[in-house]
């Protein structure tokens, strides 16, 4: 079948297509003032240009396969619209909207120029993909398929992947009522929403990373941001994770503790400890200062993350058990007063790539944060608690 579907180029907002006669074409892609150092940077045509290259590459068979797994009535692609959406700190992400026949496909083709992304490129798609079956219903995109090859301009490398229509970045932001957590819209406005329903989405966020964490072996996702965007969620309240740099395991001292049993409590403690920092994390409209989270956002990562432990530690652990796990750990995590939390999470602070800045702004909080996990935690040992 001949790949040769009609391509178009687009930036955000109601404009034309633009093309090699467009202003914007020749803008260099990292948003500087174009001058004589950097003339041989990447401009915005040649990143689109490099795109159309990757998608064409074996008569379109990454589109092609993307089209088919996600398309209700997958047929022949027509047209390509290929939009370049925002820059991150690795990828210049584009939207790519396929379209065949009466429907359309909406796929994200991350790309990168220089390091950190060229070296992440492969790896994220490599874990993308590996991590693809391991919890279902996924919350994470399918990817189609990556390449890095060179250019007129230098290496440059792609993969092509899930876009979740209808999901948005959140951050916390500054309204007259305080601060509140926001939903940025894709024409970049921003629309508060009330603490009622933010909790919700912490709590899936916690519930999300949790079903991928491997329960045997004490690999978890890491790093994840709020302020990187990783997360996104729709009006309805789902969230997915959009990005997976890296997976391993937290501390070190798990795996000399030979009983399976204690080993995995204390891989889950750690687990829990840092996601409870992470959690409370984020940039003010994400980019600005770092901001603390309040107690409300704790709370909801713990009943988030005991959820999960409930609904899939059976199916996720090959290690018997005489109980259930969340009824074990919560007992286990109990068994520690504010100032132990508080020495195990300096040493987290110590081992974790937080920021300068991160570790500055946790330390100020942290003996409330380890005062608040105790109050918690006791809160879900009372009889009558109920983490659904």
């Amino acid at each position: 079948m001949i790949f040769d579907p009609e391509i178009t180029f687009h930036m955000p907002g109601p404009m034309r297509p633009v093309n090699s006669g467009s202003g914007l074409w020749n803008i260099p892609l990292s948003g500087k003032p174009a001058n004589e150092h950097n003339r041989a940077e990447w401009t915005i045509g040649d990143y689109f240009e490099a795109a159309q290259t990757f998608l064409m590459m074996d008569h379109g068979k990454r589109v092609c396969q993307a089209v088919f797994d996600l398309a209700h009535d997958p047929g022949p692609v027509q047209a390509l619209k290929i939009s370049l959406v925002k820059h991150g700190a690795c990828y210049h992400p584009l939207k790519i909207t396929a379209i065949t026949g009466s429907q359309t496909v909406a796929l994200v083709l991350n790309g990168a120029v220089r390091d950190p992304g060229l070296t992440l490129i492969e790896t994220e798609h490599r874990l993308l993909a590996g991590l693809a079956h391991q919890v279902v219903p996924a919350w994470i995109p399918r990817v189609f398929g990556t390449k890095t090859f060179l250019t007129k301009k230098g290496p440059i490398g792609f993969f092509l992947g899930q876009w979740f229509d209808g999901f948005c970045e959140f951050h916390i932001t500054r309204t007259a009522e305080g601060n509140q957590v926001a939903i940025w819209k894709d024409d970049g406005t921003h629309e508060p929403i009330s603490w009622h329903r933010a909790v919700k989405i912490y709590e899936q966020i916690a519930y999300v990373l949790t079903a991928y964490y491997e329960m045997d072996t004490g690999i978890e996702i890491f790093p994840w941001h709020h302020a990187a965007g990783d997360f996104v969620t729709n009006p309805q309240g789902d969230v997915r994770l959009i990005t997976v740099r890296g997976m391993g395991l937290l501390t070190e001292t798990a795996p000399d503790i030979s009983d399976a049993s204690a080993r995995q409590l204390v891989c889950l403690l750690f687990f829990f400890l840092n996601l409870t920092l992470c959690m409370r994390l984020d940039r003010l409209d994400g980019t600005g200062s770092l901001v603390w989270l309040p107690d409300r956002v704790l709370d909801a990562a713990m009943k988030g993350m005991l959820r999960s432990l409930t609904d899939h530690e059976l199916k996720r652990t090959s290690v018997p058990v005489p109980e259930r796990v969340t009824a074990r750990f919560l007992t286990f995590v109990n068994r520690f007063d504010s100032g132990q939390l508080h020495e195990m999470m300096t040493h987290l602070l110590e081992d974790r790539h937080f920021s300068a800045l991160e570790v500055q702004l946790i330390r100020k909080h942290l003996d409330a944060h380890c005062d608040q996990i105790q109050k918690t935690v006791s809160s879900f040992l009372k009889p009558d608690s109920d983490v659904r």
